[in-house]
């Protein structure tokens, strides 16, 4: 199974770059003849609708996945979270075992149909969409200047990001409870995703519990090492307090290229973040590949999981020769049968 980031979609739809477009070829050709497996994801969807071409693009996606899909971030963030709370209420090991079928809708290891039913989702507001990713890149460069005075470890900054999760889901939460409570029930339809995380944790807490215990109980997960394990939060985590380390040691003092080379840095770790883990390889922007090989990150190692940029063509094209080169006999004679010329 292989995941490819937006900007490889990108770059291999426009076909300006001859290598994006080899790679691209040869891809398609190894899905066509059942060897490999390239779902889409719900950031995929998201992010092609900032683009001028969206639409095209996203049809372009779409084709090469051939109709496999990753469950939407969300689902997989909320997954995570419930297997960890529930492993860690057992007082089961800190590791998190990963299963690619906790993170795709449908079975990926099968031959593929002759055809696939796609749903067409609206896109939105993309104008809205446009700015609030603007606006998150200006946040995120307006830190720099605190980060470049700060003298913090790098295990503290990790610290501090995953502390910065844990508030972000008990206040989502606290907010959302407190509007419930005073006769909001439009909370039920507009609160944020992750304003339900501690409410589906509290299903597996005894009912008889006092609420302050309950919550208390969900704020001591969250400082865990179940949590920190949880692979989504620990590339995140450690991918912004690497990001903050490069920061210190001098990388992107120019605000206007750190602009141009970060717009895209929340979806590219997300992308890294969530699906890298559950697959065989993973292909990244050079910047989102190299931040990833950091030591502190290492998502090869952690989850054996090979990563691949245009640094890396040749393992790129060497890791597709050995998987063509695995194709037997019977899986030759099977194809023409299953898919006749």
């Amino acid at each position: 199974m292989l995941y490819l980031d937006q900007p490889f979609f990108s770059g291999a739809f426009r076909g300006g770059d001859p290598r994006y477009v080899e790679l691209a070829e040869r891809i398609q050709h190894a899905a066509s003849v059942q060897l490999l497996t390239i779902p889409r994801s719900s950031i995929h969807d998201w992010e092609t609708r900032l683009w001028s071409r969206g639409n095209e693009l996203l049809e372009f996606i779409k084709r090469t996945s051939r109709g496999h899909t990753f469950e939407r971030a969300y689902n997989i963030e909320l997954r995570q979270i419930i297997r960890g709370f529930r492993r860690w209420l057992s007082g089961d090991d800190a590791t998190y075992p990963v299963e690619q079928r906790g993170a795709l809708t449908q079975r990926v290891h099968v031959w593929d149909d002759y055809f696939f039913v796609d749903v067409h989702h609206e896109p939105g507001d993309t104008e809205l969409q446009r700015q609030l990713k603007q606006q998150s890149t200006e946040r995120l460069l307006d830190l720099f200047d605190g980060w470049r005075q700060s003298d913090e470890p790098f295990e503290q900054s990790v610290a501090g990001e995953l502390a910065g999760a844990k508030r972000l889901y008990v206040d989502a939460f606290l907010t959302y409870f407190t509007r419930v409570g005073r006769g909001d029930f439009s909370a039920l339809f507009d609160s944020p995703i992750n304003s339900r995380v501690v409410e589906q944790m509290r299903h597996f807490l005894p009912e008889e519990m006092p609420f302050h215990d309950m919550l208390r109980r969900c704020e001591n997960f969250f400082d865990s090492e179940h949590f920190a394990n949880l692979p989504y939060q620990y590339l995140r985590s450690r991918a912004f307090a690497t990001l903050r380390g490069m920061v210190r040691n001098g990388a992107y003092i120019n605000r206007e290229r750190a602009r141009a080379k970060l717009g895209g840095f929340y979806s590219d770790v997300d992308h890294a973040a969530f699906y890298g883990p559950y697959c065989d390889a993973i292909a990244l922007d050079q910047p989102m590949a190299e931040l990833m090989e950091k030591p502190g990150i290492a998502l090869a190692e952690k989850f054996n999981v090979r990563v691949f940029s245009l640094n890396h063509l040749d393992d790129f094209h060497e890791w597709l020769d050995d998987l063509e080169a695995s194709m037997t006999d019977e899986h030759r004679q099977a194809l023409n049968i299953a898919y006749p010329p």
